[in-house]
Protein backbone atom coordinates (compact mmCIF):
# COMPACT_ATOMS: atom_id res chain seq x y z
CA UNK A 1 0.00 0.00 0.00
CA UNK A 2 3.08 2.17 0.30
CA UNK A 3 2.94 6.35 1.68
CA UNK A 4 1.39 8.95 0.03
CA UNK A 5 2.00 12.83 0.61
CA UNK A 6 -0.31 15.28 0.43
CA UNK A 7 0.23 19.09 0.05
CA UNK A 8 -2.87 21.11 0.75
CA UNK A 9 -2.70 24.83 0.68
CA UNK A 10 -3.55 27.65 3.05
CA UNK A 11 -6.24 30.36 2.39
CA UNK A 12 -7.24 33.71 3.02
CA UNK A 13 -10.90 35.31 3.49
CA UNK A 14 -12.31 38.56 2.24
CA UNK A 15 -15.90 38.45 3.46
CA UNK A 16 -19.49 37.37 2.97
CA UNK A 17 -22.01 38.99 0.92
CA UNK A 18 -25.45 38.67 2.10
CA UNK A 19 -25.87 37.90 5.75
CA UNK A 20 -29.50 39.78 5.40
CA UNK A 21 -31.30 36.68 3.62
CA UNK A 22 -33.91 37.92 1.78
CA UNK A 23 -33.48 36.47 -1.32
CA UNK A 24 -33.27 32.86 0.19
CA UNK A 25 -29.49 32.79 0.96
CA UNK A 26 -27.50 33.79 3.48
CA UNK A 27 -23.49 34.38 3.59
CA UNK A 28 -21.75 33.51 -0.14
CA UNK A 29 -17.90 33.70 0.78
CA UNK A 30 -15.09 35.60 -1.17
CA UNK A 31 -11.03 34.54 -1.08
CA UNK A 32 -8.00 33.54 -2.38
CA UNK A 33 -5.88 30.31 -2.22
CA UNK A 34 -2.06 31.01 -0.84
CA UNK A 35 0.84 28.99 -2.71
CA UNK A 36 2.23 29.03 1.29
CA UNK A 37 1.99 28.35 3.83
CA UNK A 38 1.12 24.97 2.85
CA UNK A 39 -0.14 22.00 5.37
CA UNK A 40 2.27 18.89 3.84
CA UNK A 41 1.91 15.16 5.45
CA UNK A 42 2.95 11.76 4.47
CA UNK A 43 0.82 9.03 5.45
CA UNK A 44 0.55 5.28 5.62
CA UNK A 45 -1.49 2.49 7.02
CA UNK A 46 -0.45 1.45 10.32
CA UNK A 47 -1.35 -0.80 13.51
CA UNK A 48 -2.30 2.19 16.03
CA UNK A 49 -2.87 6.03 14.62
CA UNK A 50 0.03 7.86 15.73
CA UNK A 51 1.54 11.01 13.39
CA UNK A 52 4.22 13.11 14.46
CA UNK A 53 5.60 16.98 13.76
CA UNK A 54 3.93 20.45 13.31
CA UNK A 55 0.27 19.82 14.07
CA UNK A 56 0.40 16.36 14.47
CA UNK A 57 -2.56 16.79 16.99
CA UNK A 58 -4.96 17.72 14.67
CA UNK A 59 -4.00 15.50 12.01
CA UNK A 60 -4.79 12.74 14.59
CA UNK A 61 -7.86 14.07 15.06
CA UNK A 62 -9.22 14.36 11.12
CA UNK A 63 -7.34 10.66 11.19
CA UNK A 64 -9.69 9.38 14.02
CA UNK A 65 -12.39 11.31 13.04
CA UNK A 66 -12.92 9.54 10.01
CA UNK A 67 -11.72 6.84 11.06
CA UNK A 68 -15.03 6.29 13.21
CA UNK A 69 -17.04 8.15 10.06
CA UNK A 70 -16.57 5.81 7.90
CA UNK A 71 -15.00 2.18 9.46
CA UNK A 72 -10.82 2.88 8.35
CA UNK A 73 -7.83 1.44 9.51
CA UNK A 74 -5.18 3.24 11.25
CA UNK A 75 -2.92 5.94 9.87
CA UNK A 76 0.49 6.92 10.96
CA UNK A 77 2.87 9.36 9.34
CA UNK A 78 4.68 12.93 9.72
CA UNK A 79 4.05 16.86 9.22
CA UNK A 80 6.70 18.31 7.04
CA UNK A 81 5.00 21.43 6.80
CA UNK A 82 2.00 23.16 8.98
CA UNK A 83 0.32 26.16 9.60
CA UNK A 84 -1.46 28.02 12.36
CA UNK A 85 -5.27 26.76 13.18
CA UNK A 86 -7.73 29.67 14.17
CA UNK A 87 -6.15 32.45 12.49
CA UNK A 88 -8.26 32.88 9.57
CA UNK A 89 -6.36 30.36 6.93
CA UNK A 90 -7.90 27.04 7.03
CA UNK A 91 -5.99 24.63 8.60
CA UNK A 92 -8.84 22.35 10.32
CA UNK A 93 -10.04 22.44 6.69
CA UNK A 94 -6.92 21.10 5.43
CA UNK A 95 -5.93 18.54 7.54
CA UNK A 96 -9.48 16.80 7.47
CA UNK A 97 -9.33 16.88 3.29
CA UNK A 98 -5.70 15.63 3.50
CA UNK A 99 -6.61 13.09 5.21
CA UNK A 100 -9.56 11.77 3.23
CA UNK A 101 -7.56 12.50 0.06
CA UNK A 102 -4.32 10.34 1.79
CA UNK A 103 -7.51 7.27 2.63
CA UNK A 104 -8.46 7.43 -1.14
CA UNK A 105 -4.78 7.08 -2.10
CA UNK A 106 -3.99 4.23 -0.19
CA UNK A 107 -6.79 2.01 0.04
CA UNK A 108 -9.32 3.24 -2.57
CA UNK A 109 -11.55 4.50 -0.12
CA UNK A 110 -13.80 6.41 -2.35
CA UNK A 111 -14.43 9.05 -0.05
CA UNK A 112 -16.64 11.51 -1.15
CA UNK A 113 -14.47 14.64 0.26
CA UNK A 114 -17.41 16.78 0.46
CA UNK A 115 -18.80 14.14 2.85
CA UNK A 116 -15.73 14.29 4.66
CA UNK A 117 -15.80 18.09 4.94
CA UNK A 118 -19.59 17.64 6.09
CA UNK A 119 -19.09 14.85 8.51
CA UNK A 120 -16.15 16.59 10.53
CA UNK A 121 -17.70 20.07 10.77
CA UNK A 122 -15.61 21.83 7.97
CA UNK A 123 -17.55 23.66 4.87
CA UNK A 124 -20.71 24.44 6.75
CA UNK A 125 -20.74 28.20 6.49
CA UNK A 126 -18.10 29.13 4.04
CA UNK A 127 -16.31 26.79 1.28
CA UNK A 128 -13.19 28.22 0.73
CA UNK A 129 -11.90 25.28 2.46
CA UNK A 130 -13.29 23.03 0.37
CA UNK A 131 -12.52 24.67 -3.30
CA UNK A 132 -8.98 25.84 -2.43
CA UNK A 133 -8.40 22.43 -1.25
CA UNK A 134 -10.21 20.78 -5.22
CA UNK A 135 -9.74 23.80 -7.00
CA UNK A 136 -7.31 26.69 -5.61
CA UNK A 137 -7.85 30.43 -7.55
CA UNK A 138 -9.66 33.42 -6.50
CA UNK A 139 -13.24 31.65 -5.26
CA UNK A 140 -16.95 32.79 -4.49
CA UNK A 141 -19.31 30.80 -2.68
CA UNK A 142 -23.05 30.78 -2.86
CA UNK A 143 -23.70 30.64 0.56
CA UNK A 144 -26.90 28.24 1.80
CA UNK A 145 -30.48 28.72 1.60
CA UNK A 146 -32.30 30.52 4.44
CA UNK A 147 -33.96 27.70 6.36
CA UNK A 148 -32.34 25.04 6.18
CA UNK A 149 -29.81 23.10 8.37
CA UNK A 150 -26.44 24.65 7.88
CA UNK A 151 -23.61 22.02 7.10
CA UNK A 152 -26.72 19.96 4.88
CA UNK A 153 -24.28 20.58 1.94
CA UNK A 154 -21.26 22.49 0.85
CA UNK A 155 -22.31 26.13 -0.60
CA UNK A 156 -21.91 25.87 -4.53
CA UNK A 157 -18.82 27.01 -6.36
CA UNK A 158 -20.10 30.58 -8.26
CA UNK A 159 -17.40 31.75 -9.85
CA UNK A 160 -13.57 31.12 -10.11
CA UNK A 161 -10.77 33.25 -11.51
CA UNK A 162 -6.80 32.34 -11.88
CA UNK A 163 -4.34 34.64 -10.10
CA UNK A 164 -1.58 36.47 -12.20
CA UNK A 165 1.73 34.75 -11.97
CA UNK A 166 3.59 37.67 -10.98
CA UNK A 167 1.07 38.78 -8.11
CA UNK A 168 2.31 38.21 -4.42
CA UNK A 169 0.30 37.73 -1.66
CA UNK A 170 1.52 39.65 1.95
CA UNK A 171 0.20 37.41 4.64
CA UNK A 172 0.54 38.30 8.40
CA UNK A 173 -0.06 36.78 11.32
CA UNK A 174 0.49 38.74 14.58
CA UNK A 175 1.40 36.41 17.32
CA UNK A 176 0.40 38.87 20.18
CA UNK A 177 -3.40 38.57 18.70
CA UNK A 178 -4.12 35.30 18.65
CA UNK A 179 -5.14 34.28 21.74
CA UNK A 180 -8.14 36.90 21.16
CA UNK A 181 -9.16 35.76 18.41
CA UNK A 182 -8.89 32.22 19.65
CA UNK A 183 -11.08 32.65 22.24
CA UNK A 184 -13.77 34.40 20.24
CA UNK A 185 -13.92 31.14 17.66
CA UNK A 186 -14.01 29.06 20.50
CA UNK A 187 -17.39 30.95 21.39
CA UNK A 188 -18.13 31.64 17.29
CA UNK A 189 -21.57 29.33 17.23
CA UNK A 190 -22.98 31.64 19.49
CA UNK A 191 -21.59 34.87 18.48
CA UNK A 192 -23.02 34.33 14.97
CA UNK A 193 -26.29 33.55 16.13
CA UNK A 194 -26.58 37.36 18.09
CA UNK A 195 -25.45 38.98 15.53
CA UNK A 196 -28.62 40.80 13.89
CA UNK A 197 -29.60 40.37 10.46
CA UNK A 198 -27.50 42.41 7.87
CA UNK A 199 -29.23 45.84 6.47
CA UNK A 200 -30.93 44.93 3.28
CA UNK A 201 -28.71 47.90 2.33
CA UNK A 202 -25.59 46.97 2.93
CA UNK A 203 -25.97 43.89 1.60
CA UNK A 204 -26.87 44.99 -1.68
CA UNK A 205 -24.49 47.82 -1.75
CA UNK A 206 -21.36 44.60 -0.89
CA UNK A 207 -23.46 42.84 -3.59
CA UNK A 208 -23.15 45.52 -6.04
CA UNK A 209 -19.51 46.41 -5.44
CA UNK A 210 -18.80 42.62 -5.31
CA UNK A 211 -20.09 41.85 -8.86
CA UNK A 212 -19.53 45.38 -10.66
CA UNK A 213 -15.78 46.10 -9.50
CA UNK A 214 -14.42 43.21 -7.48
CA UNK A 215 -14.72 40.62 -9.58
CA UNK A 216 -14.17 42.74 -12.83
CA UNK A 217 -11.02 43.52 -11.59
CA UNK A 218 -9.77 39.87 -10.93
CA UNK A 219 -10.88 38.65 -14.12
CA UNK A 220 -8.98 41.71 -16.22
CA UNK A 221 -6.32 41.25 -13.55
CA UNK A 222 -6.37 44.75 -12.28
CA UNK A 223 -4.60 45.01 -9.25
CA UNK A 224 -5.13 48.75 -8.61
CA UNK A 225 -8.94 47.91 -8.70
CA UNK A 226 -8.83 44.98 -6.78
CA UNK A 227 -7.08 46.28 -4.06
CA UNK A 228 -9.62 49.04 -3.75
CA UNK A 229 -12.56 47.16 -3.91
CA UNK A 230 -11.13 44.40 -1.44
CA UNK A 231 -10.82 47.40 1.29
CA UNK A 232 -13.72 48.83 1.18
CA UNK A 233 -15.29 45.32 1.08
CA UNK A 234 -13.88 43.67 3.68
CA UNK A 235 -13.11 47.00 5.88
CA UNK A 236 -17.17 47.90 5.41
CA UNK A 237 -18.47 44.48 6.78
CA UNK A 238 -15.72 45.09 9.78
CA UNK A 239 -16.46 48.60 10.26
CA UNK A 240 -20.91 48.16 9.75
CA UNK A 241 -21.53 44.77 10.89
CA UNK A 242 -19.01 42.82 12.52
CA UNK A 243 -17.98 45.98 14.88
CA UNK A 244 -20.00 45.04 17.48
CA UNK A 245 -18.16 42.00 18.00
CA UNK A 246 -14.95 42.66 17.37
CA UNK A 247 -15.20 46.38 18.36
CA UNK A 248 -13.74 48.27 15.81
CA UNK A 249 -12.90 47.28 11.54
CA UNK A 250 -10.43 44.82 12.51
CA UNK A 251 -10.13 42.33 15.32
CA UNK A 252 -7.87 44.07 18.01
CA UNK A 253 -6.16 47.15 18.25
CA UNK A 254 -2.86 45.91 17.12
CA UNK A 255 -4.41 44.54 14.23
CA UNK A 256 -5.85 47.94 13.26
CA UNK A 257 -2.76 49.42 13.68
CA UNK A 258 -1.22 46.85 11.49
CA UNK A 259 -4.04 47.10 9.11
CA UNK A 260 -2.60 51.14 8.41
CA UNK A 261 0.71 49.93 7.60
CA UNK A 262 -0.43 47.42 4.82
CA UNK A 263 -2.52 50.19 3.35
CA UNK A 264 0.34 52.68 2.98
CA UNK A 265 2.38 49.90 1.94
CA UNK A 266 -0.04 48.28 -0.82
CA UNK A 267 -2.90 50.67 -1.10
CA UNK A 268 -5.38 47.94 0.18
CA UNK A 269 -5.87 45.48 2.91
CA UNK A 270 -8.56 42.35 4.14
CA UNK A 271 -8.86 40.69 7.42
CA UNK A 272 -9.17 36.77 6.99
CA UNK A 273 -11.93 35.55 8.41
CA UNK A 274 -11.98 36.32 12.38
CA UNK A 275 -8.41 37.13 11.98
CA UNK A 276 -5.76 37.94 13.32
CA UNK A 277 -4.70 37.11 9.80
CA UNK A 278 -4.52 40.30 7.82
CA UNK A 279 -3.38 40.10 4.26
CA UNK A 280 -2.30 42.28 0.86
CA UNK A 281 -1.11 41.86 -2.87
CA UNK A 282 1.60 43.54 -4.36
CA UNK A 283 2.47 43.46 -8.14
CA UNK A 284 5.78 41.79 -8.15
CA UNK A 285 8.12 39.68 -6.41
CA UNK A 286 10.36 42.70 -5.30
CA UNK A 287 7.89 44.91 -4.43
CA UNK A 288 6.61 42.41 -2.12
CA UNK A 289 9.99 41.56 -0.58
CA UNK A 290 10.10 45.80 0.05
CA UNK A 291 6.99 45.69 2.15
CA UNK A 292 7.63 42.26 3.93
CA UNK A 293 10.88 43.86 5.22
CA UNK A 294 9.06 47.13 6.37
CA UNK A 295 6.62 44.26 7.99
CA UNK A 296 8.66 42.28 10.04
CA UNK A 297 10.23 45.31 11.92
CA UNK A 298 7.22 46.53 12.50
CA UNK A 299 5.81 43.17 13.92
CA UNK A 300 9.50 42.22 15.69
CA UNK A 301 8.62 45.09 18.24
CA UNK A 302 4.96 44.41 18.40
CA UNK A 303 5.29 40.74 20.29
CA UNK A 304 6.49 38.95 16.68
CA UNK A 305 4.86 36.49 13.95
CA UNK A 306 4.62 34.80 10.66
CA UNK A 307 4.95 37.01 7.63
CA UNK A 308 4.58 34.44 4.52
CA UNK A 309 5.17 36.49 0.87
CA UNK A 310 3.55 33.79 -1.44
CA UNK A 311 1.93 33.87 -4.77
CA UNK A 312 -1.65 32.76 -5.47
CA UNK A 313 -2.04 28.84 -5.84
CA UNK A 314 -4.33 28.33 -9.21
CA UNK A 315 -3.49 24.19 -8.72
CA UNK A 316 -5.19 23.39 -5.19
CA UNK A 317 -3.90 20.27 -3.23
CA UNK A 318 -1.08 17.54 -4.64
CA UNK A 319 -1.52 13.80 -3.41
CA UNK A 320 1.46 11.93 -4.55
CA UNK A 321 2.28 8.18 -4.00
CA UNK A 322 5.53 7.98 -2.62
Amino acid sequence: MGRVLVSAPAHVHAGNIDLEGGLGRLYGTLGFTLSQPRLVTVLEPCSSTRIEGPQAGLVEWAVEGLRSEYGLPPLCGRVLQAFPRGVGLGATTAAVLSVAAGYNALLSAGIDLRDAALALGRSTVSALGFYSFTRGGALLDGGFPVGTERGYRIPPLLARYELPGEWRFLVVVPAAAVPHVREVKEREDEVLASMPSMPVRMAERLSRLLLMKLLPALAEGDLEALLEALTEFNGGLGREYWSARQHGTYCCPLVEELAGLLRTLAGGVAQSSWGPTLYTILPSPSAARRAAEKVRRWLNSRGGGAVYVTPGDNRGAVVERL
